[in-house]
């Protein structure tokens, strides 16, 4: 394994509030008020608190030491994306894509009802100037997608930042951004599984023209948590007993409840490319699942394969594969570090091209030294199934 460079299909920005209009310009500057302005009334002293004003740059030292046990803006590479293909060397990584931290707390801000976001950040709002929070959401993501274009592929191709695509009210509109993100070199893009897209179902054929062009420029098709907890209306969490909060640099309120049905929004969405005929009818599309677990994915393969049985009528029962060939074929899904990936390789073998591994660099949930973690699980399984978990089943999301 020593010699084996290892494929990261999850790692992050993790640009603190006071730095962020360096970044994004404005919207940056609003979004790093509000984080200081939160921090003033939920004081937070650990890494995952986004206000470092402490943090003067990206300065910290690149070795074996602070790569795996600082977290956060101080992390190495945290702030400048030119300083990774240093940290990856160190970690024994080869390529590694990069989603977004402040964008994707753009985006929940936008969202949240006006309880969550007091809960969370306060009621001040002054941040924001003239605009509504989801205005100040839709600019962000518009700033960042610009950043994203600008670092799409550092160290010719090692390190790839993840554009931004928007829900849109129409499939037209998202294709056009699809197309705005494509022509500007971006190899992976992040889609919200919270409400449909374009006010319709993923596998509509209206989007087709979409799925067409990611797969014919060889862009990973990515779901990350982020807004999925949308997904589910929030007042199933208002109880006394999910009081306590887990506070998340890439999920605000998060709390166990939050947590256990997370995966919920992307399985939806999931089972609606594949029953919806979406990869028969684009068979080189390139789908990551990143930050959700990967539990749930043999019984969901399972529970489709089931279903197309049931009701043989069905057009998926036409289709040139089972649903659950069709998910090793071209999803790919990162666990979290804590998951017993090895279970997951003997319980369903048929999904041996699936899991993949990822380091969460540099925020916290990602734990310290996960390469070290998940190798102790996955070495007894054998030199062929730990290269998959480790490095081949990436490169679908990672192409040369």
């Amino acid at each position: 394994m020593t010699a084996l460079l290892v494929h990261d299909v999850d790692s992050h920005e993790n640009i603190p509030g006071h730095l962020l209009k360096d970044s994004f310009g404005e919207s940056g500057r609003m979004l790093g008020d509000l984080f200081e302005s939160a921090s003033r009334a939920h004081p937070d002293p650990t890494p995952t608190n986004p206000h470092q004003p402490g943090v003067v740059g990206d300065v910290t030292e690149i070795d074996a030491d602070t790569i795996w046990s600082i977290k956060g803006a101080p992390a190495p590479s945290a702030i400048d994306l030119s300083r990774r293909a240093e940290v990856l060397d160190v970690m024994g990584i080869d390529r590694q894509l990069v989603f977004p931290t402040a964008a994707l707390a753009a985006l929940i801000i936008g969202g949240m009802n006006d309880d969550a976001y007091a809960a969370r950040w306060g009621a001040d709002t002054s941040m924001f100037g003239d605009l509504t929070r989801p205005e100040f959401a839709e600019q962000f993501v518009v700033d960042h997608n610009a950043w994203a274009i600008e670092n799409a592929s550092i160290d010719d191709g090692r390190i790839r930042a993840v554009g931004v695509l928007r829900t849109r009210p129409t499939a037209q509109e998202m294709i056009a951004q699809a197309k705005a993100l494509v022509d500007g070199g971006v190899r992976a893009v992040y889609l919200q599984a919270d409400v449909p897209p374009g006010g319709l179902s993923p596998a509509n054929s209206a989007f087709d023209p979409m799925w067409a062009l990611l797969e014919e420029a060889d862009v990973a098709v990515t779901l990350h948590i982020g807004t999925e907890f949308f997904f589910l209306d929030p007042r199933w969490t208002y109880a006394e007993t999910f009081s306590s909060m887990f506070q998340s640099a890439e999920i605000p309120n998060a709390n166990l409840q939050i947590f256990s049905t997370v995966h919920m929004a992307i399985d939806n969405y999931l089972s609606t490319l594949v029953l919806g005929g979406v990869f028969e009818r684009f068979p080189r599309l390139r789908v990551g699942l990143m930050e959700v677990g990967a539990h749930w994915v043999g019984n969901a393969a399972r529970r489709m394969n089931m279903y197309v049985d049931v009701f043989p009528g069905a057009d998926a029962k036409k289709f040139s594969l089972r649903p659950s060939e069709f998910i090793n074929r071209n999803v790919r899904v990162s666990p979290f570090n804590f998951e017993p990936v090895d279970r997951y390789f003997r319980d369903d073998p048929d999904l041996a091209d699936v899991f993949c591994y990822s380091s969460d660099y540099p925020h916290t949930e990602g734990g310290k030294d996960s390469k070290a973690k998940m190798l102790a699980r996955m070495e007894p399984l054998g030199a062929e199934l730990t290269e998959k978990f480790f490095r081949t089943n990436a490169e679908w999301l990672l192409p040369a």
